[in-house]
């Protein structure tokens, strides 16, 4: 697996892992996310279960497991969460997921008791004594019950599958370690385009969520597939080009 930190200072860390060599070609790439601030961790979107074995060793190279307390679901697709059962038998986390999805992700071991089911207009969560993240809502995109997280230490915003990208296994082979950002935002959209018109239902929650993270300080959005948008100037390019793509129903 790839790693790279996407912000450090002395009690604080965001990483980011993903694009691993060894995935088979029918496995769709995904991007997992760990949070750590004083040795507490959440994780972000653990992966499918086919991909535990590649991401806990990843993460173990950066946290203890049992300093790992939460594991954050944008949502309730298997290449999210799939992995959780595996997960919850080397962490004591709880699971933190958009309340409608709790009896879903009870099929991947979760239990009433290690959830947190947040309601449908998110909120803060404390994952430290002084430190706390911000859950924010982007429901029907794709998911009905789609969850943001914002750490407004690092100011990134990891977006789920807002912003994802099916980018060619070609793209990265033959590369040492190859990029994890986008370089060259109009030869993105190409990787972009058709996942956002044919996943994302309607253009009204789109224009919902662009206004909610308009009002954001972010420097880096990074969702669960694809590459990461570094830079306001990438970040902007990234909202501007969603608020004018007809998406869903509008996209005919």
């Amino acid at each position: 697996m790839i790693s790279e930190v996407l912000y450090e200072s002395p009690n604080h860390k965001f990483v980011y892992i993903g694009k691993d060599p060894e995935r088979p070609d029918y496995i769709i790439d995904t991007n997992q996310y760990l949070l750590i601030h004083d040795k507490i961790a959440t994780i972000m979107d653990p992966g499918g279960i086919e991909m535990f074995s590649s991401v806990s060793s990843a993460f173990a190279g950066e946290v203890r497991m049992s300093d790992v307390k939460f594991i954050f679901s944008s949502h309730q697709d298997p290449d999210v969460i799939s992995s959780l059962a595996l997960w919850l038998s080397i962490t004591d986390s709880k699971i933190i997921i958009d309340r409608i999805w709790s009896t879903f992700i009870s099929h991947y071991g979760a239990r009433p008791d290690n959830m947190i089911m947040v309601e449908d207009a998110g909120m803060k969560l404390n994952m430290t004594k002084d430190y706390a993240f911000d859950i924010i809502p982007a429901h029907y995109l794709h998911s009905p019950g789609h969850l943001n997280l914002y750490d407004p230490i690092s100011k990134i915003l990891f977006t789920g599958d807002i912003g994802a990208a099916l980018v060619p296994r070609e793209e990265f082979k033959g590369k040492r370690k190859p990029n994890v950002f986008v370089q060259d935002f109009d030869s993105h959209i190409k990787y972009m385009e058709y996942f956002h018109k044919r996943w994302m239902p309607s253009n009204e929650p789109k224009k919902i969520w662009i206004d909610r993270v308009s009002k954001l300080d972010i420097e880096i959005l990074a969702p669960q597939h694809g590459l990461i948008f570094k830079g306001k100037e990438m970040v902007d390019k990234f909202l501007n080009w969603f608020d004018g793509l007809n998406v869903g129903l509008y996209s005919k």
